[in-house]
């Protein structure tokens, strides 16, 4: 079964986290400090720990609310989803097809009980009809041999007990021996009827089989107790860290084996799993340290040698990530893990000797190793803000990591880090906040507080303070040369007496199409209400549709939105703002702006031939490329900026002013309906 949601009630400071849904097998929730963090993954680590760690009422239920605590109230409901061999299972343990998730809640008794949106009655209390079929066949049916009377009541008699078993009705089924005995009786021939014989017969076996037929039934397990028996041994794993040092490498064997498995630490029972996927046996490493036998010695360390490089195999090479190798050393009955990063020429160090950064990948592996039973898959793994020792390159590398442990198990982490928050996948991201002291979690990114809101925008790679943020309404463009072409055909326009764009409206400049996306989610964050305005081209097209599809999904009540320069223009294919020139024009600006490099090439304007396909600007960067000149267009841009500030409306290159024109229609019309 894989997770598909989960949600908290009652639990510490949070009273309803809302579902929280996993989109994605990685998901990332910011929040402050003390926002309700690990509270959140406590509270979902307790559903199905791989230690039991029950729900504590005294401790763990919300303050001020004492008279109201319940061990009925549901902390933790868990969606899951099943794959197609838990369906089909599923399906023949309910006698009927199953829906593709089923809802599993535990509550502060530490109860589970399961069920299903999709078919309310899912699970009845009642047995398996082949098991109510097998059994109700001990039931004989009435012989030819009976008297009219008698076989017309014994009839009756096995269809009201084959009714009462069909329905579930066991304890009617166990009174029904003497009804039915007093109703054969009654319906029995004379005496000296040939019939008599085999009508006492039959009704001597029939109360004998009524009685065995309902212990059996009322013994057998229900399709609710089996299918809940069935789907809680499938729930995985949920593995919670917040202390990524949990083994130091360093363990006293005699004192591990001294020990009963209930005084065992967490270390202990790690490092017992260690020797177990490594294939040594803790008896026999004691034995052979208090032997003074050379070759025993021998034995040992060549033993501890390939147990070592097994280990190495099994968890050093399983993620492509901070690559290592595993070495095991004794002294006396002392036992030493010592490590070595195969990318750095330092040799051999001890784990507890290793940077802060590298502890935490090699301690968690060791964790998850020991939880997933070293299966490393099928868990949900919950990390509470992990990383917090590393530095931003490390931290980039843990996401790296993160990636690798979500292929095969869901993970769920919390930060406060920016380098932390993935923003490759906007549906990975959650915020969790406080509103009247009570914790919950939104996927609405703009619903988010200050604090949030600052995690984000140092993500996004922003400051509070950047000064293009004073004005509400903003058009963000892909480059700086889009800022000065646009700006001087508005002003144009403006010129003209014809409208531009909105005086009210700041336009402010990207680093490419990608950049646009980050500028604009800032901006909406901040509550403004930002049109992005794309080229229509390919990086145009991509980039627009992450930013509708990935990131304005997440701001549920903003006004802001998307558009391709295509659709302003109502021009199919690619087009970017140099379209709006004609092609003689922008040329001419081109080679004028590229005047000096042409010339070091012994070149002339002449000699840059455009060919046909694609934009404008890329066919003049081919054109450039032919010559081995790099193309500038910001440099050309400059240069028509510098011309058109200065020229009358009519001096204007023919067709640009309509163009542009229609472009700034599309542009108002945008904020016309936002306002």
């Amino acid at each position: 079964m894989k997770i598909k949601s989960f949600r908290i009630r009652k639990y510490r400071n949070i009273e309803d986290s809302g579902e929280v849904e996993l989109l994605d097998n990685l998901t990332c929730v910011v929040g402050k400090n003390q926002s309700g963090k690990t509270a959140l993954l406590k509270a979902l680590h307790k559903f199905n720990p791989f230690s039991p760690k029950p729900y504590d009422m005294r401790r763990e239920w919300p303050r001020g609310q004492r008279t109201a605590r319940d061990g009925k109230q549901i902390v933790c409901e868990v969606r899951f989803e099943l794959d197609d061999s838990e369906s089909a299972e599923l399906a023949q343990l309910v006698a009927k097809p199953v829906p593709k998730t089923v809802t599993i809640t535990k509550n502060y008794d530490g109860n589970f009980e399961i069920t299903s949106a999709d078919v309310p009655d899912l699970f009845p209390a009642m047995v398996h009809p082949s098991t109510v079929e097998k059994s109700v066949a001990r039931l004989a049916e009435p012989p030819s041999d009976l008297g009219s009377g008698f076989a017309t009541a014994a009839r009756e008699c096995v269809d009201e007990a084959r009714r009462l078993a069909a329905e579930g009705r066991y304890t009617d089924l166990a009174n029904l021996a003497s009804t039915n005995k007093a109703k054969l009786v009654a319906a029995y021939s004379a005496d000296n009827a040939p019939e008599r014989v085999a009508e006492n017969t039959f009704a001597a076996n029939h109360g004998s089989a009524l009685a065995t037929i309902a212990s059996e039934l009322k013994g057998a397990g229900t399709i609710h107790d089996k299918a809940h028996e069935y789907l809680v041994s499938r729930i995985p794993k949920f593995i919670y860290m917040d202390d990524y040092k949990s083994f130091s490498g360093l363990a006293d064997l005699e004192e591990v084996k001294r020990k009963t498995p209930a005084q065992l630490t967490e270390a202990d029972e790690t490092f017992l799993m260690i020797l177990k996927l490594s294939g040594l046996d803790l008896d026999e490493v004691i034995r052979q340290g208090k032997s003074s036998d050379k070759n025993v010695i021998d034995d040992r360390q060549q033993d501890l040698d390939d147990a070592g490089r097994t280990l190495t195999n099994l968890v050093a090479g399983r993620w492509n990530q901070n690559e290592y190798r595993v070495e095991f050393r004794v002294d006396g009955q002392t036992f030493f893990t010592n490590i070595e990063e195969t990318n750095k020429a330092i040799g051999m160090i001890p784990l507890d000797e290793q940077s802060k950064g590298f502890q935490w990948f090699f301690s968690f592996d060791l964790h998850f190793m020991h939880e997933s039973g070293g299966t490393f898959e099928g868990c949900v793994l919950l990390l509470d803000e992990p990383g917090l020792h590393l530095h931003p390159g490390g931290q980039e590398d843990l996401l790296k990591r993160l990636d690798a442990y979500s292929v095969k198990n869901v993970t769920v982490y919390t930060t406060h880090l920016p380098f932390l928050v993935d923003l490759r996948e906007p549906s990975r991201i959650k915020v969790i906040m406080q509103k009247n002291d009570a914790a919950s979690v939104t996927d609405n990114l703009g619903a988010s507080q200050k604090e949030e809101k600052l995690t984000l925008q140092s993500a996004l790679g922003m400051k509070a303070n950047q000064s293009y943020l004073v004005s509400q309404l903003n058009l963000v463009v892909e480059g700086i040369d889009d800022y000065w072409l646009l700006s001087e055909l508005s002003n144009g326009l403006i010129r003209k007496g014809d409208e531009g764009l909105p005086e009210e409206v700041l336009i402010s400049a990207g680093g490419g199409a990608s950049e646009v996306v980050h500028l604009a989610t800032f901006m909406i964050g901040q509550d403004l209400v930002t049109l992005s305005l794309f080229d229509s081209d390919e990086a145009g097209r991509r980039e627009e549709t992450t930013l509708r599809t990935k990131w304005l999904t997440h701001y549920k009540d903003t006004k802001s939105g998307t558009l391709l320069l295509g659709d302003a223009l109502g021009e199919k294919g690619n087009v970017e703002i140099e379209d709006l020139f004609p092609e003689a024009y922008y040329l001419k600006k081109a080679t004028d702006s590229h005047g000096a490099k042409l010339k070091a090439k012994g070149k002339s304007a002449a000699d840059v031939k455009l060919e046909e396909g694609g934009t404008l600007v890329k066919r003049v960067e081919r054109a450039f490329e032919e010559l081995e000149i790099p193309f500038n267009k910001e440099s050309a841009a400059k240069l028509i900026r510098r011309e058109l500030a200065r020229a009358k409306p009519e001096a204007f290159p023919t067709g640009t002013l309509d163009k542009a024109s229609t472009v700034f229609a599309a542009i108002r019309a945008f904020f016309e309906k936002a306002s």
